[in-house]
């Protein structure tokens, strides 16, 4: 009986630490989609295209997605599983969607091109710091995690900043 118990204990360990990893893979994989998209508004420059942000956005969610999709399908060799593993991967293209909400709303009530990139920037950040949050909240608030979060989201900041200064 004591063993019944011990692997079923053991067996319940392994099954969180699991979703535990899958969890931090999906934040991690959010984090860097957020990233990206911030990125991808950075280099992009308006070209008389009233619609092209909303395209370059639009398309690299998708890119991103379709990307980690594939990828996910084939290192686990079972294709049949793809809706689940497309699910799975969605926190990278969730990641873009406040971006290109702004950069869709803005679009339609005829903002300055410009001002829209900076607001799709502006929800790129808001979109990491809170992906950020939820991470220190689910893992366990403590001093050390908290800084090392905000050092990393200053350093990040700093370099889209300088991008977009520069570019």
């Amino acid at each position: 009986m004591n063993d019944a118990l011990a692997v079923s204990q053991s067996a319940a360990v392994e099954t969180r630490a699991e979703q535990v990893a899958e969890k931090r893979l999906a934040y991690a994989t959010a984090v860097y989609g957020a990233l990206s998209i911030a990125l991808v508004v950075v280099e992009w420059e308006s070209d008389g295209n009233e619609w092209h942000l909303v395209e370059v956005i639009a398309g690299y969610v998708a890119t991103l997605w379709l990307t980690h999709t594939y990828a996910s399908l084939v290192s686990r060799a079972d294709l049949s599983s793809w809706r689940e593993v497309a699910r799975e991967e969605f926190s990278v293209a969730g990641a873009g969607l406040p971006a290109l909400g702004v950069a869709l709303l803005g679009q339609l009530l005829g903002w300055n091109q410009a001002t829209v990139a900076d607001l799709a920037l502006l929800a790129c950040a808001v979109t990491l710091v809170g992906i950020q949050a939820v991470i220190v909240r689910q893992y366990g608030y403590n001093r050390r995690r908290l800084i090392l979060t905000i050092v990393v989201d200053m350093i990040l900041a700093a370099v889209v900043i300088t991008l977009h200064i520069v570019i």
